[in-house]
């Protein structure tokens, strides 16, 4: 039952009492927290990175909240209910959760659904939509594709069709809709980027307003006859990167997220608001300081900046867009709550840099921190490596400088391979294999860093973003101030060197760096003649 408008939820004796309407500081609202009382609540994607941490926050700060409905996709021979519990709430940002609040209790306030976005109402069975239907209040997307340059039809496949299957599903549900999409569609621009809510048409090359080049309907057409004509993935891949940036986005991600918004935008009635977060980094305080998961995030570049890498291509007057993840799921929850008071604005930016920007020469010093802190003490490896590593400084360089240090080292490669293949002839093939099977490691591991800095050179080099977030601002201005201890807006307070050298970056090394260890050994086991 939802509880009249002038009820409060009280989370301490767990019932609704009657009550004067909060008021929020400032505009004299009413505060848009208790929009959640006796809500039912719709999340997808609740197995990402984003979408753990979400969930994670909404069982520990929203117990109005009255019922959960999570999606999650089965997995062979385990199905969702059991994949709930086994995987989500046995990873590491639910495991405090569950401690405090109990199994029994977790599972009282959730109910799971079993489905995938890129099927016909997200593949949520006909008997769980007939429960569903009028009975949710409030769809919250997190799911999507995240990888740069995947081939065009993947991603099409989750964040084109699938985001048609969520507008499908959110109106059979006569539901409002938060749907997850990325700062980055933006495209290639530099400077201050407004929530520009003119959403339809848009495309980052376009001349004025007036510029109705862009359709997406036309576009979608377009992708299908190429994916048909193409039945290479290499060719999908690299023509998926060459339409993206025709019209001006940075790569096949923020082109078909921006597609996605455009179809949300589209749909007559459908009352929504798309959220487009910056970079996402590890948690800075919940669930646990340091959180971190997959490779999505600048964890490559932590990485490489760890093992030695020490020319870095970056604007010396820019910004680097990032935000913490529990940032990130407090400014969802408080659209999410904008959007159930019907206070919502079209876009929200969740960013740092207009209120607390982190420059991008300061975190290259940040990189060169964490290689002294890794390769200082080493006893094992090569000890000149390891000196090496520690005490050569980073360097801001141009792309110019990058590539005729990129062009040095190929010489130097080469002329080791030559040197290699003239002593296998005089000394022997099993003499000299392992320095040819090391060269080779080594020729590989180049190679993968470069791609890796070349996929992020539109964000460090080629544009300078600052996003504008007056929106989320707006919207935070509508809680009380015990809300806001709940769901804390606060960019400003973020200190970037605390953050990234004793939080984010060892976040990485404990989470992440195990993962890229196992991937590199399989990629060397898998390369092997």
């Amino acid at each position: 039952m939802i509880a009249p408008e002038n009820w409060r939820f009280d989370p301490v004796t767990g019932e609704y009492r009657e009550d004067e309407p909060r008021r929020a500081r400032g505009a004299g609202l009413v505060c848009a927290v208790d929009v959640f009382a006796g809500r039912t609540i719709l999340l997808l994607g609740g197995t990402g990175f984003l979408g753990k941490v979400l969930l994670a926050m909404v069982l520990d700060r929203l117990p109005e909240i009255e019922k959960l409905v999570v999606q999650v996709r089965p997995k062979k021979n385990l199905p969702g209910p059991d994949r709930f519990r086994s995987e989500i709430l046995a990873s590491p940002p639910l495991a405090g959760v569950v401690e405090r609040l109990g199994m029994e209790t977790i599972l009282r306030r959730t109910t799971i659904v079993e489905g995938d976005l890129t099927s016909p109402m997200c593949g949520i069975a006909a008997e769980s939509l007939s429960r569903l239907a009028g009975n949710v209040d409030l769809v919250i997307n997190t799911a999507g594709l995240v990888e740069f340059t995947p081939p065009l039809d993947e991603s099409l496949e989750t964040n084109v069709y699938g985001v048609r299957n969520l507008i499908e599903l959110t109106r059979v549900l006569q539901a409002r809709l938060v749907h997850i999409s990325t700062a980055f569609v933006a495209g290639k621009k530099s400077g201050r980027v407004p929530e520009d809510p003119d959403i339809a048409g848009y495309y980052p090359a376009r001349t004025g307003a007036g510029d109705a080049r862009f359709d997406v309907e036309a576009e979608i057409r377009w992708c299908e006859a190429f994916v048909e004509a193409n039945p290479d993935r290499e060719r999908r891949r690299q023509g998926g990167v060459e339409r993206a940036e025709s019209w001006g986005w940075t790569n096949t991600y923020t082109y078909t997220k921006s597609m996605g918004e455009q179809l949300i935008a589209k749909t007559p009635g459908l009352d929504f608001a798309i959220v487009r977060p910056a970079i996402v980094e590890s948690a800075r305080a919940f669930p646990f300081p340091g959180w971190n998961e997959g490779m999505t995030t600048s964890a490559p570049l932590v990485l490489m900046g760890g093992e030695g890498v020490k020319a870095w291509p970056v604007r010396k007057d820019g910004p680097l867009e990032i935000i913490p993840v529990d940032l990130i799921a407090a400014g969802v929850l408080i659209v999410a709550a904008a959007t159930l008071a019907g206070r919502n604005r079209p876009v929200y930016h969740l960013a740092t840099a207009a209120e607390n920007p982190v420059m991008l020469p300061r975190l290259v010093g940040f990189l060169g921190m964490n290689a002294r802190y890794r390769h200082k003490h080493r006893t094992d490896g090569n000890k000149l490596a390891n000196m090496w590593k520690a005490y050569v400084e980073t360097q801001v360089v141009t792309v110019e400088q990058m590539e005729a240090r990129r062009q040095r080292l190929r010489w130097g490669l080469d002329l080791l391979q030559a040197a290699f293949n003239f002593l296998k002839v005089v000394l022997g093939k099993k003499t000299m294999e392992p320095y040819l099977r090391n060269l080779r490691i080594t020729r590989r591991q180049i190679r993968q860093q470069q791609q890796t800095l070349d996929m992020f050179l539109p964000f460090m080099i080629h544009n300078s973003f600052i996003f504008e977030t007056g929106n989320i601002r707006e919207a935070y201005e509508m809680l009380t101030d015990g809300d806001r201890e709940r769901l804390s807006w606060d960019p400003e307070k973020i200190d970037w060197a605390d953050y990234w050298v004793n939080i984010h970056t060892k976040g990485i090394e404990t989470w992440i760096r195990p993962m890229f260890i196992k991937q590199a050994k399989t990629a060397a086991a898998t390369h092997e003649p």
